[in-house]
């Protein structure tokens, strides 16, 4: 079982870094989770480095939950993320969450308009950096079949969330503006996260866990303009979309690890959301509320003081919720989501 529990633990880190799902903006802002190394919960001064990496390539563009075409857009979000765990005593832990961005859209319609050519605009660099605080709720030296862990953090606005590159008018005509939504590297909030892990173990070979994420934003809009350089519409300016929403954003895993000597086998359902309405704050500005629910099977090939791990999500639900928030319009997801990566004792 001292085996099993790390990789089941690091399933539960995967689990709440928020996908970016091509352009529903579902951010890698969670950080991680510090139940990464379980079987050294009991330790003290004992730090861990997590480098992990995911990319996705959203080209299906959904109206509600009814697919349009894979012709009209496609952003690629590919995120770099460097962590660090540190292991404090009586169940406590801190984690802090470094994410750096490299976002692409291609289209037309951000551009010329519909039926003219592509264009790409582009996004790289910092994203919104978060620290959390962890606490197992049961002693970790007495209940080490099953546990409860709560945790809660602070996302700072650290990613430029006002990126801009150009837009095309014509051939001989563009202008510099903010880019989509989709591929900012920040939503320009101060944001607090809540979060609850657990884990069961059925024996020494075979784990269910269970995860489950907010993210709380108290700002209402980041005065960013979501126009792209063109004259605000009526329907933009009835519907207060002009401007960007800071939104909050959920997610929700749970499912089973099997221990096959130094492999482990994991199967799992997520569930990621991006709600029409906020928790605290207002919710005028232009977003793309929505949801995705996905399969994520993966492997980890377990190592003395480290592990590596490949995941794949594969949606199987996509949701884009048709409101006045969004104005109406479609919006495109990833059909897969790769996610890659190691984590070593310090």
């Amino acid at each position: 079982m001292k085996k099993l529990i790390p990789a089941l633990c690091f399933n539960l880190l995967l689990t709440v870094f928020a996908y970016s799902q091509g352009c529903s903006p579902l951010r890698n802002v969670a950080g991680v989770s510090p139940d990464i190394i379980f079987k050294n919960s009991e330790s003290i001064n004992k730090s861990f480095l997590n480098i992990t990496n995911r990319y996705l390539e959203g080209s299906s563009t959904y109206k509600g939950t009814k697919f349009v075409t894979d012709t009209l857009v496609t952003n690629r979000i590919n995120s770099f993320n460097i962590s660090v765990l540190k292991m404090l005593n009586n169940g406590w832990s801190l984690a802090l969450n470094v994410p750096i961005s490299a976002n692409s859209r291609r289209n037309s319609a951000d551009h010329g308009g519909l039926k003219t050519p592509k264009h790409t605009t582009s996004a790289f660099g910092l994203g919104d950096i978060r620290f959390a605080v962890y606490k197992w709720l049961l002693n970790t030296a007495t209940h080490k079949n099953w546990n409860i862990q709560t945790g809660l953090g602070i996302k700072l606005p650290t990613g430029d969330y006002r990126y801009q590159d150009y837009f095309y008018r014509n051939d001989t005509t563009k202008v510099l503006a903010p880019v989509d939504v989709a591929i900012q590297l920040g939503d320009g909030g101060t944001g607090i996260t809540g979060e609850v892990n657990s884990f069961y173990s059925f024996s020494k070979t075979l784990n269910i866990y269970f995860n489950g994420y907010y993210l709380m934003n108290a700002r209402e809009q980041n005065s960013v303009s979501n126009l792209k350089g063109r004259n605000a519409t009526p329907t933009e300016i009835a519907n207060n979309t002009t401007v960007m929403s800071v939104p909050d954003q959920y997610s929700c895993r749970i499912g089973a690890n099997i221990l096959i000597e130094k492999i482990v086998l994991a199967a799992g359902l997520r569930y990621e959301a991006l709600p029409v309405n906020d928790l605290v704050g207002g919710n005028k500005g232009f977003r793309r509320a929505s949801s995705i629910a996905s399969i994520e099977p993966g492997v980890t090939y377990l190592m003395k003081k480290s592990f590596a791990f490949v995941y794949i999500g594969i949606p199987f639900e996509r949701n884009i919720i048709q409101n006045h928030q969004n104005n109406m319009t479609p919006a495109g997801f990833a059909d897969y989501v790769f996610s890659f990566g190691a984590q070593f004792e310090l």
